[in-house]
């Protein structure tokens, strides 16, 4: 797996990457440009609830979002009186830290109250845009080493570049995106340590800094970070320990941006109570326990706790859950069925005696086997992650997945049967991705069809 310098495909195919990384780049920022909500370019009380911390903190000094000059966003909870958002509060508050540079470059002509949409435009492109651009110059770079194939490379770039719902997000400001590409900058350090026998420091620092950041933007994520730390202490224990103190940075801002808001370690979306206040969206379902969504009926003025139209209370049976996350409605295969790819690369990688990425394949059937177990059987609601396009919080493991996708393609990729096969896969990927672009807080276009045609009834 080691590299001694280019090889005849990595000096004939960077053209037709940088093309495709140009073409995503300009498609991605024209999306971001378009986007609108229903008066700016926020698309769901998701993503209004960051912004709201976002502008009280650089315009007001305070994480308390009672007097932001949007709408009231459903995801808050109220503390002391005080309305803040359910959302971890790190990344609002680098955010904020980038206003406040933004405003005082443009000498305040960027600014939440003259030109909100340009600011909110320009913050969601840094964050979605730019790492999206550096994941994908990674991405070929590893795709040299792993794809000699060029309808392989070209394949995967195409996929990691426009087929997944990474592309879908990066319209929107979230926590999913974020994760995801933090998760695979760790990866690509990791792989150069792993593979490759490279020893430099701040390969270590990287890997556990992005580890660690994917975790406070994604906690399932606290699994990746977990299992990679512990890989590179078993391969090289002393040096693996420039990672503990670059890891630190981030769990350290987490922790303590959250004390700032609730006063104590725990988030704020874990304390049921702080849902529980007049004009809440959120209820306590006294039959279990559980937060659900409510809304006044407006026939008779009573509070009902089960809405019948949305997704936040669905309960059904574990079997039928777990299906609909894999095949169904918001399933992985039927909505991005190129990670079908995915399943044959692992196995065939995790069959070969002697490959070094053998052991993170192994990871990755562990990482994404506990994560179904978990929002299946633990998580206490399953509601599909909400009103949105696609399992969100299963998009961190999107760059893992994405690592094997190559050994799966190259499988039969000398069949004509198997590239069509492939392409159709592809076209279906993509289009739920683009799908996901007009708002990625509304359901998947699969999900929209069989509510149409009668199959489900939320």
């Amino acid at each position: 797996m080691k590299s001694n310098g280019p090889d005849e495909f990595s000096i004939k195919w960077p053209k037709l990457d940088s093309l495709i990384i140009s073409a995503t780049a300009g498609v991605i920022l024209g999306l971001i440009l378009l986007a609108r909500g229903n008066s700016l370019p926020m698309h769901s009380p998701n993503d209004l609830s960051r912004w709201a911390t976002v502008y009280s903190l650089a315009e007001r000094g305070t994480y308390q979002i009672d007097e932001t000059p949007w709408p009231p966003t459903i995801d808050r909870v109220q503390l002391n009186g005080h309305s803040y958002s359910s959302k971890p509060p790190l990344l609002p508050t680098l955010l904020a830290g980038e206003y406040l540079v933004l405003k005082k470059l443009s000498f305040g002509k960027l600014n939440f109250h003259d030109t909100p949409e340009a600011v909110i435009r320009t913050i969601v492109a840094t964050v979605n845009l730019i790492p999206l651009v550096i994941f994908l110059i990674l991405y070929s770079r590893l795709l040299n080493r792993l794809a000699p194939d060029p309808w392989v490379h070209t394949y995967a770039m195409v996929t990691a570049a426009l087929g997944t719902y990474l592309t879908g997000f990066s319209v929107t400001l979230n926590n999913h995106t974020i994760a995801a590409f933090s998760s695979f900058f760790a990866l690509y350090a990791a792989f150069l340590i792993w593979c490759e026998g490279q020893r430099k420091w701040w390969l270590f620092g990287l890997a556990g800094f992005f580890a660690a950041f994917a975790a406070v933007n994604e906690l399932p994520a606290v699994s990746f970070l977990a299992g990679l730390v512990a890989g590179l202490l078993w391969k090289v224990p002393r040096r693996t320990l420039w990672a503990l103190p670059f890891a630190l940075l981030p769990i350290a801002g987490h922790f303590w941006t959250n004390y700032r808001v609730t006063g104590s370690l725990e988030p704020a979306y874990a304390n049921k109570a702080a849902y529980d206040f007049p004009g809440s969206y959120w209820k306590i379902d006294p039959a279990t326990g559980r937060l659900v969504g409510s809304r006044i009926d407006p026939a008779t003025g009573q509070l009902v706790i089960h809405v019948s139209d949305g997704i936040d209370n669905q309960f059904e049976p574990w079997y039928l859950y777990l299906f609909n996350m894999l095949l169904g409605h918001h399933g992985i295969f039927s909505l991005s069925p190129i990670f079908i790819f995915t399943v044959f690369g692992i196995a065939l990688v995790v069959g070969q005696p002697g490959n070094p990425l053998k052991a993170y394949g192994l990871l990755t059937v562990l990482l994404t086997t506990v994560l179904l177990i978990f929002y299946t059987f633990f998580a206490g609601q399953r509601n599909y992650g909400g009103m949105t396009n696609g399992l969100r919080w299963s998009f961190w493991l999107i760059p893992s997945w994405l690592m094997f996708l190559p050994f799966g393609l190259g499988w039969k990729a000398s069949q004509r049967w198997f590239r069509g096969m492939a392409l159709m896969f592809l076209v279906v990927s993509a289009a739920s991705a683009f799908y996901a672009t007009r708002n990625p807080w509304t359901r998947p276009w699969l999900h929209q069809f069989l509510y149409y045609i009668g199959w489900v009834k939320y």
